[in-house]
């Protein structure tokens, strides 16, 4: 049996992605260690970006009928509990970071907020894309395919936003996913089109 050496093109394109991908996860957040003490600092505009692409995807997604069908109207209830909720973290959020353009994780409103942020844009992903990217996987359509799109540009702003403070290093789902810039151009799409 003959051993196959790796695509150099392939290895190059993963090289690239990762790259790419880290610069993208350093740009929304610094970590400074001090001893056994370790201070994350959030970049206040990519945690609203990214959290108000979220926002759009859910309001538009929940609104397309194949998505409120599969999801039943006590989880479509349950999806504009979690969208309002998400609204509000968001706002928090803001209202916490004022008009700094970076904050520490480790102040108490600003982790409050951020963490309000994480769990409604998990809830997101368990009540909204899994729909999408599970339920819908024997229908074709142009909706269809448009709303699979929008959710894999929104599962990498969840995994974006879960990696600013994740200590154990990125959370990435993907091997090299679009930056956060290209998902929520993805996104804004899906809402102008299908919104």
């Amino acid at each position: 049996m003959a051993h196959l050496s790796p695509d150099p093109a392939r290895r190059m394109v993963l090289r690239t992605g990762c790259a790419a991908l880290a610069a993208g996860l350093l740009a929304a957040c610094t970590r400074a260690r001090s001893g056994s003490v370790t201070t994350v600092t959030l970049n206040v505009a990519d945690v609203v970006d990214y959290g108000n692409a979220v926002l759009s995807f859910a309001t538009t997604a929940i609104g397309l009928t194949f998505v409120s069908t599969a999801m039943g109207a006590a989880n479509v209830a349950l999806a504009n509990a979690v969208i309002a909720s998400l609204r509000a973290a968001l706002a928090a959020f803001q209202s916490a970071a004022g008009a700094s353009m970076s904050v520490t994780y480790d102040s108490a409103s600003v982790k409050t907020a951020f963490d309000s942020i994480l769990t409604d844009v998990g809830k997101v992903d368990t009540l909204i894309i899994s729909v999408i990217t599970g339920t819908a996987t024997n229908l074709t359509s142009s909706v269809v395919s448009d709303a699979r799109t929008a959710a894999g540009a929104a599962q990498t702003l969840i995994d974006l936003l879960k990696a600013m403070v994740d200590m154990s290093g990125p959370r990435l789902r993907g091997v090299s996913p679009p930056g956060g810039a290209a998902a929520i151009g993805e996104i804004a799409i899906f809402a102008a089109v299908r919104g």
